[in-house]
């Protein structure tokens, strides 16, 4: 066999292995490029700025709280909450209640971001509060359609608003910590558990 024989078969020995190599780079915390197509009609906004909501009233809107990544994610809704700064007054933040009997409860230990999205339309709402998800894909019942972040963070196409944050801290509350008897006369009896607290600071807010 003649060299440039042996060459000519090693160039093309070469990009076979090349061609059927896996991607090694790809991991599943790997943040994930928000489509354009599905976030072709949001446009991003400073919520220090922009957000005309009053903060009183904004989560009377029955919220839906997202959390998880690429490959898991669950939803409920949410009816309290709150927002202002947190650690600095140029740290926008957002504050989320969820029961330790909630499904949701799970991600939102396991995770670290999570998105709170607004809807027009209020069976999502009333849906994802009804329903639990350990019961089943919640999204896929209501035909929405899951996308993600450039942080691989979870939110519904269908949400007129997605703000995202990251949580920067968690507490726990017990009875120890409550001061007057609003909250124990309101936990008295309620089976899902005291509500466990979470901050996020907002790394993101999109609107249609």
């Amino acid at each position: 066999m003649n060299k440039a024989l042996i060459i000519l078969l090693s160039v093309a020995t070469l990009g076979m292995m090349t061609q059927c190599t896996p991607k090694q780079n790809q991991t599943k915390d790997q943040p994930m490029d928000i489509s354009k197509e599905s976030h072709a009609d949001f446009t991003p906004f400073d919520v220090q700025k922009d957000f005309s909501d009053n903060g009183f009233t904004f989560f009377t809107k029955n919220l839906i709280l997202c959390v998880g990544d690429s490959s898991e994610s669950n939803a409920m809704t949410i009816g309290w909450g709150g927002i202002g700064n947190y650690l600095g007054h140029e740290r926008a933040a957002v504050t989320v209640y969820v029961a330790p009997a909630r499904y949701t409860y799970e991600f939102m230990e396991k995770h670290k971001r999570f998105t709170i999205m607004e809807f027009d339309d209020p069976a999502i709402w009333q849906y994802m509060g009804k329903y639990s998800g350990r019961d089943g894909d919640k999204a896929a019942a209501l035909g929405l359609h899951v996308a993600y972040t450039e942080h691989g963070t979870p939110y519904y196409e269908e949400a007129k608003m997605v703000i995202e944050c990251e949580t920067m801290t968690a507490w726990h509350q017990t009875e120890k910590d409550f001061r007057n008897n609003t909250p124990k006369e309101w936990y008295d009896g309620f089976e899902a558990g005291i509500h466990t607290v979470y901050i996020g600071e907002v790394i993101g807010a999109w609107r249609r």
